[in-house]
């Protein structure tokens, strides 16, 4: 019944990097009048924290392809797919609170 849920899936997500990641990775060229900013400032988005996002992203994937939570093992890919993550982000979150 659910055979080409996980095929659309796919898609959308495909769909979305593509449209999205362009988006995110535009420079914005900059406006001659407006006054220039030190350039000492970290990026939003360091590459360490991309690898930790495409991570997340690839863990409930497979978690989601591999458990099949559509044929009605919910539990395991919540205890399996989504609570490491949210808990590995959770984390990171309380440490950098103490920072």
């Amino acid at each position: 019944m659910f055979s080409g849920m996980k095929e659309i899936l796919v898609i959308v997500v495909i769909l979305l990097g593509l449209f999205l990641v362009p988006r995110l990775l535009r420079r914005r060229s900059p406006d001659p009048s407006a006054p220039r900013q030190s350039s000492n400032k970290k990026p939003i988005c360091s590459g360490l924290i991309r690898l930790a996002l495409f991570g997340s992203v690839l863990w409930m994937a497979l978690a989601f392809a591999l458990l099949n939570p559509l044929s009605g093992s919910w539990t395991l890919f919540i205890g399996w797919g989504i609570l490491p993550v949210v808990l590995c982000w959770g984390i990171r979150w309380v440490v950098l609170g103490f920072k």
